[in-house]
């Protein structure tokens, strides 16, 4: 009974990743240029230290007037406020939602709710800024023009389903809270991580790929990534095969589907699971006992967060994924 509680819960926070990070019709398309130092006001790099009043394009092509540098920010999903945290900027943060959980400070800021946030509560805060995102911007339009309606400007950064399109709202994120070269310097560090793991990963020969199966929530509800997502685009990076590659963004799987892909690796972001428990939720299947991966003890877990959030810690993510999946070649 407990187990069959906590996989419904896995499956609901499996859901509201889905619906605020990367279920979205609009999603934002990354663009043919991603340099540390692009910006998004019209497409035109911002200049170093750029001051204030300045007018920003957002993802949604409105034109927001900053009068002058923000001191009270309210973010509305947890990629936002973990960039603007890794901006150094975490100080002005006065308000964030429910399910924002890093870094653990972020606890200590009040809440204005979950997707659904509380209009009053954020009126309350007096913020300066509100940082939304694109994911969820159609189904709180009433309570964004609220915002917009009492004078607080509010910033939609894009839905970014792939990496360069993270470091375009990264520099959206730092152009808006006056943060542009702490911007510049996350993204050019990412950029070096993304770099090294990719000049690993030419190490990898054709024949010594392996086949992967990401299960981001567990039996009964069997999820995997496709394309579309970070977890796909990474496995693809380090010259690794996602056996659901042909499928698009976070798709349910019969146990018979995916026992079908025979996958060398199986790795698990369950929330709330350690690596044990996940190696017990696979290993405890009936149907899954030839299965190479099991065969060969090849179950492992990461921190779902890292890689499935479009903000500063991705480069992190995949490097842990890289390490469980090919030790020999990336592990220290």
């Amino acid at each position: 009974m407990m187990r069959l509680k906590m996989q419904a819960l896995i499956l609901a926070m499996l859901l509201a990743v889905i619906l605020t990070a990367c279920g979205s019709n609009t999603t934002e398309e990354a663009p043919a240029n991603t340099d540390a130092e692009q910006a998004t006001n019209e497409g035109e790099p911002a200049e170093e230290g750029e001051s204030f009043p300045k007018t920003i394009t957002d993802a949604l092509d409105n034109e927001v007037t900053l009068e002058a540098e923000p001191e009270r920010i309210v973010t509305l999903i947890p990629s936002i406020t973990e960039t603007v945290y890794a901006l150094d900027q975490g100080d002005k943060v006065v308000g964030r939602t429910d399910h924002d959980n890093y870094p653990a400070e972020v606890e200590e800021v009040e809440s204005i709710g979950g997707m659904d946030f509380d209009v009053e509560k954020i009126l309350s805060l007096e913020p300066d800024l509100v940082l939304a995102h694109q994911s969820g911007a159609h189904n709180s339009e009433e309570g964004l023009n609220q915002l917009r309606n009492a004078d607080i400007p509010v910033i939609v950064v894009h839905d970014a389903t792939e990496i360069d399109a993270v470091y375009r709202s990264i520099a959206l994120i730092g152009e808006a809270i006056g943060a542009e070269a702490e911007a510049e310097e996350v993204v050019q560090g990412m950029q070096e991580r993304f770099a090294a793991l990719e000049e690993k990963a030419s190490e990898i020969s054709e024949d010594d790929r392996v086949n992967v199966w990401v299960e981001v929530s567990p039996a009964p509800s069997i999820y995997t990534t496709g394309q579309g997502t970070f977890l796909h685009e990474i496995l693809t990076l380090i010259n690794a095969n996602n056996v659901a590659g042909d499928v698009e963004g976070w798709v349910q799987f019969s146990e018979e589907e995916a026992v079908a892909l025979q996958p060398d690796v199986i790795v698990t972001t369950y929330h709330g699971y350690t690596q044990d428990d996940s190696a017990q939720e696979i290993n405890e299947r009936t149907a899954w006992q030839d299965v190479p991966a099991v065969v060969n003890d090849r179950i492992y877990h990461v921190e779902p967060d890292p890689v499935a959030r479009s903000g500063p810690r991705l480069a992190e993510g995949a490097e842990e994924l890289a390490k469980v999946i090919y030790p020999e070649v990336f592990a220290e």
